[in-house]
């Protein structure tokens, strides 16, 4: 195994555990979840400028913390997939440790591939998430500069509709002030409506 899946696998284990175990403890995995196509998210030309700004001023200010270094390495879509190969050679699907059914999605099962043609870009999911957090008032343009993605591009579940899936963690809650809290969505890869959402360690 070279030096980058050893420097990755750890990290890519330890948030499965984490998202795993933060889920048990629910009867679904997603807070809310939809079928591909049924919640498409527009953007307004106004929407779409202010969303890049976003994107642009995170890009800038995140440089060089621990958040964005851990993010841009893991979220390399060759080296992920390389990784998931390390641990399921054949390609198959994982399964959770926990053995649990949930409500909306049935078994977690992790496999991580490459994206294809069809597939919309990590930014322009990105850009789909953070709209969605601004329009149900979960989270404002102003807090979300200060948020990073971590992205990964899966396809073991939603009946084989691949999926970006997008943890936001704040790189910089120590000089900023803000509560230690992330926001997980999925983002169905092929039409870019929203396939779930779920808040960890939320505010209150």
């Amino acid at each position: 195994m070279n030096s980058c899946c050893k420097r990755g696998l750890p990290v890519i284990l330890c948030l499965i555990f984490l998202l795993l175990a933060f889920a048990a403890h629910a009867d679904s995995y997603w807070k809310m979840h939809w079928k591909p196509g049924e919640n498409i998210i527009s953007f307004t030309p106004e929407e779409d400028t202010q969303i890049t700004a976003i994107i642009e001023e995170a890009n800038q200010k995140s440089e060089g913390t621990n958040i964005r270094i851990g993010a841009d390495r893991e979220s390399d879509v060759e080296t992920a997939y390389n990784n998931f190969l390390t641990m399921s050679p054949d390609g198959a699907p994982m399964e959770p440790a926990d053995d649990k059914e949930y409500e909306d999605i049935g078994r977690y099962m992790w496999a991580v591939g490459l994206p294809d043609e069809q597939s919309i870009s990590r930014d322009e999911a990105w850009k789909i998430m953070l709209k969605y957090l601004i329009d149900h008032g979960i989270s404002t343009p102003e807090i979300l500069v200060h948020y990073y993605p971590l992205v990964s591009y899966e396809t073991g579940n939603y009946n084989g509709n691949p999926v970006w899936r997008i943890l936001l963690e704040c790189y910089d809650y120590q000089d900023s002030g803000l509560p230690v809290t992330a926001w997980e969505a999925a983002i169905y890869a092929h039409d870019g409506s929203v396939c779930g959402y779920r808040d960890i360690n939320p505010v209150g």
